[in-house]
């Protein structure tokens, strides 16, 4: 794992904070490596969908 930074201060509606804690897995994930999970999830699918777009321009499709 990459190191940590430092921590963040983040505040959530409540039903943000439901949804994040239904999210953990019954206590066996903290919040926080909830979303890092979420966080790492949403990089890799910009990360595919640039390699499509790039793809798609290489062939000149649009």
């Amino acid at each position: 794992m990459a190191p940590l930074m430092t921590p963040l201060s983040v505040q959530f509606t409540p039903e943000q904070q439901a949804w994040l804690d239904r999210r953990t897995r019954g206590g066996l994930l903290s919040r926080s490596s909830v979303i890092r999970l979420i966080v790492a999830e949403a990089m890799e699918r910009e990360q595919l969908s640039a390699q499509a777009l790039q793809r798609q321009r290489l062939h000149g499709q649009r």
